[in-house]
């Protein structure tokens, strides 16, 4: 499904949705009482630092919105558990198995994909719903029956994105680089090179990298030498960062787009001037003005000091999600996962929001470009 042909269906539904800031008239419904316990694995540390961070202030903010009534959970108390697993694999499987016996009726990340495909199966076994609020790889929903993401996946957005660059900037030729250890990295490389693929644009050079690499000047080198129209980045920020500024250093001409691990304010603050002009394929502009969008980011901007990235978007949409499944009466592992599976396009930070039957996102999306030290639509 292209998320462009299903934008303005989406946008007309959340017409009759919450229309903003105001705080809403909550009813007591049929879990009013009730605790409901949320596990949250984040990279609150460590090299995902950047996206975990966001995740858990959008979580404390969301915790402020349900006790104030800005998100309505129909009189149950929902307490986010939020623990940091300082982007350690092994940190992840602990937290995991700690969630599953701990009492949490649902599972919230981890942060990165690669955490993702070896600690999800663990939560699967034992019977605890996830959903997945910045996984994009290929593959996460089908590693359980009640693994949901409200993050669109890479396969979701790539294609949008070359899709508009490439008769954008008259692209004839490609060169990739990406990171070859990585779920989340190996995934872009796919997806990009079908979308290269079918966009009929050739791929002269492929360039790979590992995880703390710090000097990608032999692969840009390679690279520049092959003069590409467009330079595709599969990197996660640390990584993406070091290999955009260098690529600047080295003169190389080439339109650079990214995946999502490019989309955060972050990147564009670490690279400076160097990322201006890069594009990438998101789920989430802060600009937007769907329902209740600008009063979150106002609020967060207070409270935080900077604007919310897609990351914590997409952390504060899962808890509206949550919410909305928990005030219809879904109190336990096995009721979330059924009121996910039916749940109706309801409105949140990210726009209107439902799942398809494949339990991913459907949502829309926002393909953006740096402009002027800033993400603007890319048009």
């Amino acid at each position: 499904m292209r998320i462009a042909n299903v934008l303005s269906a989406l946008t007309a539904a959340a017409s009759l949705s919450l229309a903003g800031a105001s705080i809403a008239l909550a009813a007591n419904g049929p879990a009013a009482g009730k605790t409901v316990k949320i596990g949250v694995i984040a990279d609150v540390t460590g090299g995902a630092g950047a996206y975990g961070t966001s995740q858990k202030n959008a979580y404390d903010l969301a915790a402020e919105d349900l006790a104030a009534g800005r998100i309505d959970a129909g009189g149950a108390k929902i307490v986010f558990d939020v623990q940091d697993s300082a982007s350690d694999p092994a940190q992840v499987v602990n937290l995991t198995q700690r969630f599953t016996t701990d009492g949490s009726a649902l599972l919230l990340g981890p942060t990165l994909s690669s955490e993702a495909k070896k600690a999800d199966p663990l939560a699967v076994r034992a019977g605890l719903t996830i959903l997945a609020t910045s996984n994009t790889a290929e593959g996460i929903t089908t590693l359980g029956p009640c693994v949901f993401r409200n993050s669109l996946a890479e396969g979701q957005v790539v294609p949008e994105a070359v899709g508009k660059a490439v008769p954008r900037w008259k692209v004839k030729t490609a060169a990739i680089i990406y990171g070859d250890d990585d779920q989340f990295t190996k995934s872009d490389f796919d997806i990009f090179k079908a979308a290269l693929d079918a966009q009929h644009v050739a791929i002269v050079d492929v360039e790979t990298f590992h995880k703390k690499d710090v000097d990608f000047k032999a692969q840009l080198t390679k690279i520049a030498g092959k003069k590409p129209d467009l330079l595709v980045v599969g990197a996660l920020q640390e990584e993406g960062v070091k290999i955009v500024v260098q690529a600047k250093a080295l003169g190389l001409r080439a339109h650079v787009i990214g995946g999502n691990g490019l989309n955060s304010p972050k990147f564009i603050e670490l690279a400076g001037a160097a990322a201006d002009g890069v594009v990438v394929g998101a789920a989430y502009y802060p600009g937007n003005a769907y329902g209740g969008n600008r009063d979150f980011v106002a609020r967060y901007k207070k409270k935080y000091g900077n604007a919310p990235d897609q990351f914590a978007a997409q952390a504060y949409a899962a808890a509206q999600i949550a919410a909305r499944a928990i005030k219809d009466g879904a109190v336990t592992s096995e009721q979330i996962c059924a009121a996910f599976k039916r749940l109706p396009l309801i409105e949140t930070v990210l726009g209107p929001v439902a799942f398809l039957p494949t339990r991913d996102v459907r949502a829309a999306s926002a393909i953006l470009q740096v402009k002027g030290g800033t993400f603007a639509y890319f048009k």
